[in-house]
């Protein structure tokens, strides 16, 4: 099951599907509900939950929203921009013996790529969240989402990704016109020609 437990978040990131829709929630759930919640997923048989937002790691009771999923038997990941990340929350998370992998978003192999979407300062924040989940043994993924800044730095975050931090592997994807993205579409979704240059890219990076 994926869930978003907050709509909140402490970035404004020009291609995030939240934050132009009606349908957002102002408020988060609290975390009894939450608990509740994963009472009847256990009873359901499910047995993995990613925890998705908004920012996953900006609620106060992230470690008691976790404790409840460990209670009821369940495994988890985290879908996070990496900002937040402290040692003790990685620690924490280590701990529990039930994270499958926290997630970070890093969209370039330098500030410039990554923060024209994310911000000022957020690609320094991001590596280190990164950093510290590993340095804490929490299994860390990276997912890169492809826009125009960055699109033909893929080779150098390739680089960055694989050499320099040392991660087996990474994921991709494009911004959706969802949310800011439509606000944004000129600055962030490829053209025809960038889509191109980016799976012909891929291709030759997977290989």
């Amino acid at each position: 099951i994926d869930i978003d437990i907050t709509n909140r978040c402490n970035l404004r990131c020009r291609y995030c599907y939240h934050f132009e829709s009606a349908g957002d929630a102002d408020g988060d759930l609290p975390a009894a509900e939450w608990l509740r919640f994963f009472g009847e997923l256990n009873r359901c048989a499910v047995t993995e939950v990613t925890l998705a937002g908004g920012e996953p790691f900006i609620r106060e009771d992230l470690e008691e929203i976790v404790g409840g999923i460990v209670k009821n038997r369940m495994r988890f990941a985290v879908l996070s921009n990496g900002t937040l990340i402290t040692d003790e929350t990685a620690a924490f998370l280590a701990a529990t013996g039930r994270c499958n992998y926290v997630q970070v978003s890093i969209d370039g192999s330098m500030p410039e790529s990554h923060d024209a979407m994310r911000g000022r300062g957020s690609f320094a924040r991001a590596v280190e969240g990164l950093l510290t989940l590993r340095r804490n043994g929490v299994p860390a993924a990276v997912r890169v989402t492809i826009h125009r800044k960055n699109v033909r730095d893929l080779e150098a975050i390739a680089r960055f990704l694989l050499e320099d931090i040392g991660l087996p592997s990474f994921g991709t994807n494009s911004a959706g016109a969802m949310g800011l993205c439509r606000k944004n579409a000129e600055m962030v979704q490829l053209t025809t020609e960038e889509r191109v240059i980016a799976m012909e890219t891929l291709l030759r990076l997977t290989k």
